[in-house]
């Protein structure tokens, strides 16, 4: 199964979702994400997508 890093547009933390999703709810802040609109910054296996989503909310704060 594949999987996507998206990030919230709301609060700018990265979160992980479901490849074949059409929406993803941020686990943050609770903002429902549009995953086609939504700005995807990793795809691939669930552990490189966790490690992406890490990266990402580690630089963020």
């Amino acid at each position: 199964m594949k999987y996507i890093a998206v990030v919230c547009p709301r609060c700018g933390k990265a979160s992980a979702a479901r490849a074949d999703a059409k929406k993803h709810q941020c686990p943050y802040c609770g903002t429902l994400i549009n995953i086609e609109k939504a700005a995807v910054i990793a795809v691939g296996s669930a552990k490189a997508v966790r490690e992406a989503v890490v990266r990402h909310n580690t630089q963020a704060t």
